[in-house]
């Protein structure tokens, strides 16, 4: 019995994984405090919704500014949900919301509103406003679907 379980699970495993399409982006965010540079690893599914997980840190050089607030934003990770607003034949607009641990000890959600283009079948220019501990963020990413659909 539970090698057909097993059987079965891969089968439906393969089946899901054959929708998706794995993405990769990179993208820099402005906030108060200055830019934070990450780095995002998810699967666009056949209905153009994302799922994945994300890491981003602050430039090394800020780790020695004396100016700097005695809690600020080093690195921030966790997972994020991409959903699609509106859909042109290269161009479109979605809802992006990052979930996770700000220096591993604070839980934050992002919000941001993203406009994006497809100069080609494979990549994606993206620039959008957010919203991170009640101040504005502005986004500017690129990505690449690595199955081109």
């Amino acid at each position: 019995m539970k090698k057909l379980l097993l059987i079965i699970a891969i089968l439906v495993s393969a089946s899901a994984l054959r929708a998706q399409g794995p993405t990769i982006k990179s993208y820099v965010e402005l906030t108060h405090i200055g830019n934070k540079y990450g780095t995002a690893i998810g699967y666009s599914f056949k209905n153009k919704m994302e799922l994945g997980g994300f890491h981003q840190e602050a430039p090394a050089f800020m780790n020695d500014m004396e100016s700097m607030p005695r809690v600020y934003e080093r690195n921030f990770s966790g997972a994020y949900f991409n959903f699609p607003v509106k859909r042109y034949e290269k161009s479109g607009f979605d809802l992006n919301i990052r979930a996770g641990a700000i220096n591993g000890e604070y839980f934050c959600i992002t919000p941001t509103a993203q406009g994006y283009f497809n100069p080609a079948k494979l990549i994606k220019l993206g620039a959008g406003v957010g919203i991170k501990a009640f101040r504005p963020t502005f986004q500017a990413s690129i990505s690449l679907n690595l199955t081109g659909s």
